[in-house]
């Protein structure tokens, strides 16, 4: 079974969910990831059911807010409420941005993510490295396969993995029987900066990764989770055009083209 490829509405959090929807059918994608946020079309099942049939897309997975959703409750209850979410629209996943390693990592897998896991399939997505601060100093985030060793289920981002310095074939071999879902997208391979960037504009070996996941006979979808401005935003022939082209560029790095675009 060939993977699906979808489209994370967060890549155009700028429109609409009615928008995004349409220009993804438009251009060919198998399905949405939906990206919460505070408005409430992002948290309503009704909605969001109503979006899956009018344009035949499946939501295949659900990213809670990153910042205080429509809910305004704490991360930990909005990751539990998203799960439920998730179950309601009939949605395979849920992604989950853990705290920093360590016991506070401990602790909220034992708690709100063991409870999330009732409801869904929660994957723990790694984080990017964060630049060092003003003394010297990094805060500690879930950005190596180490981190994630013990978590279950995990979503591999792309971009995060060129922002913190590691190697991304060497991340999916390290993480290979707990990746679940990969958020895809290109990196200028710059410590601390979280690119987003078109699949080919940037430094990653994505084609062989694609290529890789494909011949192990991954589970999960690939979603391409981009940044707006590099889709041209906001002209909406430029961004129908790029989507396209980065759906296409992923279909053949899971079919096995090796080369790597220019």
């Amino acid at each position: 079974m060939s993977v699906p490829i979808v489209f994370s509405t967060g890549s155009l959090h700028p429109f609409g969910l009615e928008r995004v929807f349409g220009w993804a059918a438009k251009a060919g994608f198998d399905g949405i990831e939906v990206m919460m946020d505070d408005r409430w079309d992002t948290h309503q099942p009704a909605y969001l059911a109503e979006l899956v049939e009018r344009h035949g897309l499946p939501i295949l997975a659900l990213h809670p807010p990153i910042y205080a959703g429509a809910w305004r409750l704490g991360r930990e209850e909005t990751l539990v409420r998203s799960a439920r979410l998730a179950r309601r629209v009939s949605c395979p996943l849920v992604v989950a941005h853990p705290p920093p390693p360590g016991p506070p990592l401990r602790r909220w897998a034992a708690g709100p993510l063991a409870a999330a896991r009732e409801d869904a399939t929660v994957a723990v997505e790694n984080m990017p490295a964060n630049s060092l601060g003003f003394f010297g100093v990094r805060r500690g985030s879930c950005h190596l396969p180490e981190h994630l060793a013990g978590v279950g289920d995990v979503t591999l981002d792309t971009s995060h993995v060129g922002a913190s310095g590691a190697d991304l074939l060497a991340a999916r071999e390290a993480l290979a029987g707990q990746v679940r879902h990969v958020h895809l997208s290109d990196s200028n391979l710059v410590v601390g900066k979280d690119d987003h960037r078109l699949p080919g504009k940037g430094r990653l070996p994505l084609k062989p990764f694609l290529a890789a996941l494909a011949a192990d006979g991954y589970p999960g979808a690939v979603s391409l989770e981009l940044k707006p401005w590099p889709l041209g935003t906001p002209d909406p022939g430029v961004i129908l055009a790029r989507m396209r082209a980065a759906l296409e560029y992923t279909r053949d790095g899971l079919r096995g083209t090796a080369a790597e675009a220019s």
